[in-house]
């Protein structure tokens, strides 16, 4: 076999072994779609406790979200650290998916393990949502179930002139699915980073704690996961970790 005709060989079983690598990644996309055009179902039996009571009961009868808009949110005189709210947020959509990819391109094996574990928190958190389907804060209070709070992610797109990209984050948004709020995954995925790659981490530690506890920050001040929806999570991430691990120590110790 010639060097063209191996060269080629080999890119064939790349893009093969790319696209099985990846495919159920782009499953998860198209469940959340499914999730969306189920969502005018969902709503009007969507929960609100024990989300609101957890929080209120815990923080001493006001949810912090409140407590945090009323110490914090300016509305028309948005401050920096909203600015930096709205980055953490929308870090979501990029941060663990380019994790991902830099695990497939230069560690393989670990980006195998990863998969399994994004994979099984992400869908379990979905099948939650079918099952319990919850609403967040800012969709409490337009309900009347909780004190005022202003889903500050959407207003600072509104207060630069972006209203059209703003509306992707209302009730009746063609690309959001505002009854996904338990668990939340927007915090489950920072902190399924730090526990998975805090044993190879070194001194990036320091940086997979500082962004997990700024999406949680993050979440509850722009009032779009309750506390309970963070912890319930972490918690999601926690039990899959550790299912995945004995039943992997299981197949070893069957296998040995």
């Amino acid at each position: 076999m010639d060097t063209a005709t191996e060269h080629r060989t080999w890119v064939q079983r790349g893009w093969r072994r790319g696209v099985l690598d990846w495919f159920p990644v782009a499953l998860i996309v198209v469940a959340y779609l499914v999730l969306h055009a189920l969502a005018s179902r969902l709503t009007p039996g969507a929960h609100v406790q024990p989300q609101l009571g957890f929080d209120e009961w815990v923080f001493g009868g006001t949810a912090p979200t409140v407590r945090l808009q009323r110490e914090l949110w300016h509305p028309g005189d948005p401050h920096w650290y909203d600015y930096v709210a709205s980055l953490v947020y929308l870090s979501h959509f990029v941060v663990t998916l380019v994790v991902a990819i830099v695990l497939w391109v230069r560690a393989y094996p670990l980006f195998r393990r990863f998969r399994v574990l994004f994979l099984a928190v992400t869908s379990a958190g979905f099948v939650t949502y079918v099952l319990y389907p919850a609403i967040p804060p800012w969709l409490a209070s337009r309900r009347g179930d909780m004190p005022h709070t202003v889903r500050i992610v959407r207003a600072m797109w509104l207060e630069l002139g972006l209203s059209d990209v703003a509306a992707v984050f209302g009730e009746k948004s063609k690309y959001a699915f505002p009854v996904g709020a338990l668990p939340s995954l927007h915090a489950a995925w920072p902190f399924l980073l730090l526990v998975f790659l805090w044993p190879i981490a070194g001194r990036w530690r320091t940086l997979l704690v500082a962004y997990a506890l700024a999406m949680a920050l993050t979440l509850v001040y722009t009032a779009d996961h309750f506390v309970f929806d963070v912890l319930l999570g972490w918690t999601y991430v926690v039990v899959v970790v550790v299912a995945v691990r004995v039943l992997t120590n299981r197949r070893h110790t069957r296998g040995g």
